[in-house]
């Protein structure tokens, strides 16, 4: 490849490698995602969103509000091309070798440069294929621009391609996960700790963070959130400088990330005892968690595993778990998510079936009218007879401080 700007060999010298897996599983993630476009009858593929290019090639930046993308050929070694300062990344993370890496400068037309390496593999004509849903990184005006100038190809819908092989983890994947989960736990201890009456939400958020950082979380893809009080009753509120107060409800949601992988946790704190009815509301919520992880196990479907959470709720007499999915698929995190849920949820009547490997997080909500809101979540791990809780974080109910 010798179009856009190639590192300079005296800074590329002084870039460690550093995979988060072995050649040998990306080339076999390569392999499988290849068998997935040959049936669908593509002579390429053309993927721009970070979690994709980061499970194909290794490669990630918080830096993809610039276009990046991975060519995928039928043959031969994928094509990564980004801004050219993001190539110091390329070079750290990307399994392929350096002459794979192509970047382009500020002052480059980076559809250009992206229309010259599809040709360079021969992918200017014929059925390419390209994400079209989920979290879109290629603005619809340059994807209108990027058609015009590739007559002779057929640009076709490949969404849930390199999704369906991400549902599933892999041994090395579910490994990373359990760290994140690790970390969150560690993080939650930080929470019960230190939430009390007198400190502000910002001051809490601060021991948080601190305790995420210090065991090594990444940046996630989604704040902290952290909410108290009258707060709660806004959804995914993140630290505000309100006080806690005694008698407030405080919602902490979060998660450690190791390697971009996430495990998220949920708690529900009471400062001083909890009223009946709010302790009540917090019983059933860890319910309805305990039944979702009972109903998960390969075989099951998304809806079954839903529908176990509607009926605890419905037992207790409250219209809840209706409105919201039971859980979502985690692994690999960007902004703006943590989660996977983009293409996999444990949801209403949903037909999906459960695999070993597959990874979820189950948050479970009381919100009744205007009783104090209450949520708890663990996340786990589908084995080949049940599921794995990764997150260990007790008690797995209302937490009193």
């Amino acid at each position: 490849m010798k179009i856009g700007t190639p590192l300079s060999a005296g800074e590329a010298s002084k870039i460690r490698p550093a995979l988060a897996f072995s050649v040998e599983e990306y080339k076999g993630r390569l392999a499988r995602v290849r068998k997935a476009m040959a049936e669908k009858g593509l002579t390429g593929l053309f993927l721009h969103g970070p979690e994709n290019i980061c499970y194909l090639s290794g490669f990630h930046t918080p830096g993809y509000y610039f276009i990046q993308a991975l060519l995928v050929p039928m043959a031969g070694e994928p094509v990564l091309v980004t801004r050219y300062i993001e190539q110091t990344g390329a070079h750290a993370y990307a399994w392929m070798d350096r002459d794979r890496l192509i970047g382009y400068r500020d002052t480059d037309d980076p559809l250009a440069i992206l229309v010259g390496a599809l040709g360079d593999l021969g992918l200017t004509k014929g059925r390419l294929g390209i994400e079209m849903s989920g979290y879109s990184f290629l603005p619809l005006d340059r994807f209108r621009d990027l058609e015009k100038r590739l007559p002779g190809v057929e640009l076709v819908n490949a969404s849930g391609i390199v999704e369906q092989e991400r549902a599933v983890k892999s041994p090395a994947e579910a490994a990373y996960i359990r760290r994140s989960c690790r970390i969150s736990d560690l993080a939650m201890e930080a929470a019960r700790r230190n939430c009390r009456a007198g400190i502000t939400e910002h001051e809490l958020a601060g021991h948080i963070n601190k305790a995420l950082a210090e065991n090594g979380g990444e940046y996630a893809g989604l704040p902290l959130f952290l909410s108290s009080g009258h707060r709660t009753y806004v959804r995914h509120a993140v630290p505000d400088d309100k006080v806690i107060e005694k008698g407030d409800c405080v919602l902490v949601e979060l998660t450690g990330v190791v390697r971009r992988y996430a495990g998220p946790l949920f708690r529900t704190f009471s400062v001083g005892k909890p009223s009946k009815e709010f302790a009540h509301h917090s019983a059933i919520a860890r319910d309805m968690l305990e039944a979702a992880m009972a109903a998960i196990r390969p075989g099951v479907t998304s809806g079954d595993v839903d529908r176990a959470t509607v009926d605890v709720a419905r037992k207790a007499g409250l219209a809840v778990g209706v409105t919201k999915r039971t859980g979502y698929s985690v692994g690999l995190n960007f902004p703006p998510d943590w989660g996977e849920g983009v293409f996999l949820d444990l949801r209403t009547d949903d037909p999906t079936v459960l695999k070993a490997g597959m990874a979820f997080h189950l948050p479970q909500a009381v919100r009744v009218g205007g009783g104090t809101p209450t949520t708890i979540s663990e996340t786990v791990l589908v084995t080949e007879t049940g599921v794995d809780i990764l997150t260990q974080f007790k008690p797995r109910e209302l937490v009193e401080v």
